[in-house]
């Protein structure tokens, strides 16, 4: 709303305390009041309607979330030798989290090490008992190479050399990606088997907030629209957020998921924290007055205007309505 429309029909308040004071009957049968009929005079300010675009404000409840969330699980099974980390603490990708007892491991190396020689070996004796030498293998045939990888077991060899490799270093749990860590549960010298996975890492520099919208909202939304978003936590606190996703389909309770992603500089906003998001709709040429100027009366809609130094009331329809304003389809006229 413009800087004319702001201080709309302020008299109407006013009015209505003199109008009590004097018989309710006689007021029923007035529709004109001048100043000169309230005892004490006030001056109040009134403003011009005018037709402009109205700003239609659609409440939705919804969460946040990380945008980006890795859950950490235990690769290999065994005993926690060693915790790095603790809940809350910034890691990086790549970082050594936990470390768990490799002696099993280390030993399944060496096995699939010495495996793997004896295969090569092998391999070799294969070659020459066809006629041809290890370092002759560019002119070997493919089909003398494989017959004589596969008599040897130098495949085999080969891919169990590099299970027992990953077995290894999936004793040494690392970040993923870097973020904050959460839900670390895992302590030291007790079996991964007690826990279901060791912890989950949270990139909270960006959150996501998940809402609903009714089916016949739908038309409202769209990619790239802003949203305001309001922590109900936070009280008084409001973050703006871009909308990146719709789900195409409306759930049994005729509900529409949309997605918006929020920055989160500062930390504050957590995961799993209950939010208002409030969907901002801009509507063209609308009859717009400020909520302080509509009351109620007789179970209608009022709106006080200025004719001629008298204060005349007006039954009104409204329409959309915002924080602040309503729109009126019936009852008032621009000017």
């Amino acid at each position: 709303m413009n800087k004319r429309t702001r201080l709309l029909f302020y008299i109407s308040t006013i009015l209505l305390t003199g109008c009590n004071s004097n018989n309710n009957a006689d007021l029923d049968n007035k529709k004109a009041l001048t100043a000169g009929n309230v005892s004490d005079t006030l001056l109040v300010e009134s403003d011009i309607v005018i037709k402009e675009s109205f700003i239609k404000e659609t409440w939705c409840n919804g969460s946040l979330r990380a945008w980006q969330k890795a859950i950490v699980p235990f690769e290999t099974q065994g005993n926690i030798l060693k915790v790095n980390v603790a809940n809350g603490e910034k890691v990086q990708a790549g970082q050594l989290l936990a470390q768990l007892d490799d002696y099993r491991q280390q030993q399944d190396v060496q096995q699939a090490r010495l495996n793997h020689e004896q295969a090569r070996l092998d391999f070799e004796d294969q070659l020459i008992v066809s006629g041809y030498k290890i370092n002759d293998t560019s002119v070997i045939p493919f089909a003398i190479l494989k017959m004589a990888r596969l008599r040897s077991g130098l495949s085999a060899a080969e891919l169990n050399l590099r299970k027992a490799l990953r077995e290894l270093d999936n004793t040494r749990i690392k970040a993923p990606a870097g973020g904050k860590i959460a839900g670390l549960e895992a302590r030291a010298f007790t079996p991964t088997s007690e826990y279901k996975n060791f912890c989950t890492i949270l990139n909270t520099q960006s959150m996501e907030v998940a809402f609903n919208m009714v089916e016949s909202d739908a038309s409202l939304i769209k990619n790239g629209l802003t949203v305001k978003v309001l922590p109900v936590a936070l009280s008084g606190k409001t973050f703006r957020g871009v909308v990146t996703g719709i789900n195409p389909a409306v759930d049994l309770n005729g509900l529409l998921m949309v997605n918006a992603r929020v920055a989160n500089p500062s930390g504050e906003l957590l995961d799993g924290m209950k939010v208002k998001v409030v969907v901002e709709t801009e509507i063209s040429d609308q009859l717009i007055v400020p909520k302080t100027a509509v009351l109620a009366r007789q179970n209608r809609q009022v709106v006080f205007t200025v004719e001629n130094g008298h204060a005349i009331w007006n039954y009104v329809n409204t329409g959309y309505e915002n924080s602040t304003q309503y729109t009126i389809t019936e009852g008032l006229k621009a000017g």
